[in-house]
């Protein structure tokens, strides 16, 4: 016998004079009913709450009638709003005064409010729960890799010396606005704008400019040479570039630059994970609570904040909306799978199932990750390799079940044969098991959300989640995501290259 679903008939009420104002019916629990109503009140209930919010006060709620079957919600609400509309005022009433057109009018408002409540309580629910998961896999793994081992690299004097430069010369217009001069067609430069503080003004924006266009390239050497294996340029994304306009931050010395750019490539990489899931959870990365959340080691949350003091909190994490990039669920994949007794929240078990999928059909699945997706998906096998096609060989050529397969594996072998090629897909399907890693590597994988995957595994394997795994594989998956914020290779080279060049300029 299966569970009737039922719900509640609650009542708003007046703090002040603990009266019924309002009658409604839900299938959620009243206190998030409740939020509802704050987030999007309806027309003729607005007018109430703003009267008591300048009270500093918020409308109580009761339940009336629990456990009403849902078939008769609509009955049971209109009985309790025809009791309290006869006794008191009830705004759930439209009088009769007000006419058709006011009603219909209130109707369709009444029809957006509804709207927009259940997107805004869908939004609620759904951040709580990747609150949920944030929190658990936070939990399990401490937080992203630190960048303790981050080198402090020196800032060249002659970029220091020009960064004071475009900062003087930027201070300078800030205090003296203008626009220039003005080319009036025919008459050449107006007598106003012809003046020495106008070409002086020009002259300044022309120094600010030259100083800009250096340390703009300096910065794009820096930063990329601490991103020798970051391939998102070809995209037009990734860490490349990234810090292009760093200059435009204010920095009292060289060693607060030098600091900044260093990190760029770690918050951009490192963070990614981290990021995503705070924003899946309604979380803001440029507040203070966001460095207290994502880790307790302290480098962690001296390195966010600096970004977050700068102004400048968008190099934490980088994110993408394109190809397949939903890292978020895919943290979500590896904390349901190899985190002990994690909880998975209902809302979310469509995304659970989309990513486990997504990784199944990269061959990057654990054994735990293969084991789960043929829990939240029966036909998982059906879903990643498609149809048993040797088992349908057997059947239409009347063939002994499994013959097909072992004909395939006596020919093709089965010692060497490649899990991933299509042989090896066929004799995995029939044989109802998947190719599972003991870690996710990604080794020859390529794409801007690479490396925040990357990242994400690396946090699990620091964390030893991964059961089973080789100490030298856990290292390597650290190791491969680190190159990602360090520096090294040819990126280096063009960056000591660079800063010889500099120093030549400076000394001559």
């Amino acid at each position: 016998m299966t569970d009737v679903a039922t719900g509640t008939i609650y009542a708003l009420i007046d703090p002040r004079t603990e009266t019924v104002r309002y009658v409604g019916q839900t299938t959620k629990p009243i206190e998030v009913r409740l939020a509802g109503h704050l987030a999007a009140p309806a027309p003729l209930v607005r007018g109430w709450i703003e009267e008591l919010a300048v009270e500093g006060r918020r409308p109580g709620i009761i339940p009336m009638r629990e456990g009403v079957p849902t078939g008769e919600l609509d009955s049971a609400e209109r009985e309790e709003i025809a009791a309290h509309s006869a006794i008191g005022d009830l705004l759930n009433v439209v009088s009769n005064v007000a006419g058709n057109a006011k009603r219909r009018k209130a109707s369709r408002e009444e029809a957006k409010r509804r709207e927009a409540e259940e997107k805004a309580m869908d939004l609620s629910w759904r951040q709580a729960s990747w609150r949920l998961v944030a929190d658990q896999v936070r939990a399990a793994t401490g937080g992203p890799i630190p960048p303790s081992d981050v080198p402090l690299r020196s800032i060249p004097e002659q970029v220091w010396v020009t960064y004071q430069s475009y900062r003087e010369a930027d201070n300078w217009l800030t205090a003296h606005p203008g626009d220039g001069y003005l080319l009036v067609p025919g008459v050449g430069l107006t007598a106003t704008e012809d003046s020495p503080e106008a070409r002086e003004r020009q002259e300044i924006r022309r120094l600010r400019q030259r100083c800009a266009d250096g340390l703009e390239d300096f910065m794009r050497t820096f930063c990329r040479s601490f991103s020798a294996v970051d391939d998102g340029e070809r995209y037009g994304d990734g860490v490349f570039g990234h810090g292009d306009d760093a200059y435009k931050v204010a920095f009292a010395e060289s060693s607060d630059m030098a600091r900044f750019l260093g990190l760029i490539p770690w918050a951009t990489r490192s963070l990614d994970p981290w990021v995503a899931l705070a924003e899946a959870a309604g979380m803001d990365r440029s507040d203070a609570s966001f460095a207290e959340w994502v880790s307790d080691d302290p480098d962690t949350r001296a390195a966010v904040r600096l970004f977050q003091d700068t102004g400048t909190p968008g190099y934490l994490g980088r994110r993408y909306d394109r190809w397949d990039t939903d890292i978020a669920s895919f943290a979500l994949a590896l904390g349901a799978a190899h985190v002990p007794g994690f909880v998975i929240p209902d809302l979310l078990r469509s995304d659970l199932r989309e990513r486990l999928v997504k990784v199944a059909q990269d061959r990057q699945a654990t054994e735990r990750m293969c084991k789960l997706l043929q829990e939240v998906d029966p036909r998982a096998l059906d879903t990643v390799y498609g149809k048993d096609r040797l088992a349908v060989a057997d059947a239409e050529l009347g063939l002994p079940a499994g013959l097909a397969a072992q004909v395939i594996a006596k020919v093709f072998g089965t010692e060497h044969r490649d899990p991933d090629s299509e042989i090896g897909k066929l004799l995995q399907r029939n044989a109802g098991t998947f190719h599972a890693p003991t870690v996710p590597e990604y080794m020859d994988w390529s794409g801007v959300h690479i490396p925040a995957m990357r990242s994400a595994v690396a946090c699990f394997c620091a964390a030893g989640l991964f059961e089973g795994a080789e100490d030298d594989l856990l290292d390597a998956a650290i190791e491969r995501s680190k190159r990602t914020w360090m520096p090294g290779g040819r990126g280096l080279q063009a960056l000591e290259e660079l800063e010889q060049r500099l120093q030549v300029k400076r000394v001559a």
